[in-house]
C-alpha cells in the first residue's frame, strides 16, 4: 500500500539551517555519478545580499543564476549530493511531491510503500535531527502531469506569473528552466487545460 510521507527535519550541515528565509523547491535534478544535485528554489523575499550569503553556506557548490522577481528571488544552484536528503529520497526512488524549507526546517513530502517508509526515516535520521513524521493513505490525483509541466505551472505559480498584473516575465522563467519561451507556454497551457478539464467532469 502506498503512504504519503511528510518528514520535518533540520539539518545542520545543510544551507538550510543557515538561511532566515522561507523557500519552495521548484525543480531538483540528482546526478549521483558527479556528486552534486541541482535545486531551482523560489525565496519569499528579494535581498541580495541574503542570496550572496546563502552561496558561502556549508553544501552549497556554486550558485548558476539568481532571478530577482519584486519580492522573491529565484535560485538556481548546485549542492552536495552525499548526506543531502534529496539524495537519500533519490536513492530509495520515492515518488517526490514537495520539498519546503521554513525557520531553517527542511519539509520533505514524498509517496512510498507502506514497508519502506521506517528504513527510509531511519536513514534520514543519520544525518539531521527528524522532527515530525506525518503519514497518510495515498490518493493518487486524476490529473497526471509530466515532469516539466509540473515544473512550469509551479515555478509560474509561485513566481507570481498567474497574478494580475503578472509579477515575472514569460522568458525570464523560461530560461531559468533551460527551455524556450514557446516551450514554456506550451507546457504551461498543456498544464492549464488538464486541471481545468479534470475540475470541470467531476463538477466539483
Amino acid at each position: 500500500m502506498l503512504k504519503k510521507v511528510t518528514v520535518t527535519v533540520r539539518h545542520e550541515d545543510c544551507w538550510t539551517s543557515q538561511v532566515p528565509f522561507r523557500a519552495k523547491t521548484i525543480s531538483l535534478q540528482v546526478y549521483p555519478n558527479k556528486h552534486y544535485l541541482r535545486s531551482r528554489i523560489m525565496i519569499d523575499l528579494n535581498d541580495p545580499d541574503v542570496v550572496k550569503e546563502m552561496g558561502k553556506c556549508k553544501g552549497v557548490m556554486k550558485v548558476n543564476k539568481v532571478m530577482p522577481n519584486r519580492d522573491k528571488t529565484l535560485v538556481d544552484f548546485l549542492n552536495v549530493y552525499k548526506g543531502s536528503i534529496a539524495g537519500i529520497l533519490y536513492d530509495y526512488e520515492v515518488l517526490l511531491l514537495d520539498n519546503e524549507i521554513r525557520e531553517g526546517k527542511e519539509i520533505w513530502t514524498f509517496v512510498v510503500p507502506r514497508l519502506s517508509i521506517r528504513e527510509i526515516v531511519n536513514e534520514i535520521k543519520n544525518v539531521s535531527k527528524v522532527g515530525e513524521v506525518k503519514i497518510d493513505d495515498y490518493t493518487p490525483s486524476n490529473v497526471y502531469l509530466t515532469d516539466m509541466e509540473r515544473k512550469v505551472l509551479l515555478l509560474a505559480l509561485h513566481s507570481g506569473y498567474l497574478d494580475y498584473p503578472k509579477k515575472s516575465k514569460t522568458e525570464d522563467l523560461a530560461k531559468l528552466l533551460g527551455i524556450s519561451k514557446v516551450t514554456f507556454l506550451y507546457h504551461l497551457r498543456t498544464a492549464e487545460k488538464k486541471i481545468i478539464s479534470m475540475y470541470l467532469d467531476t463538477g466539483e
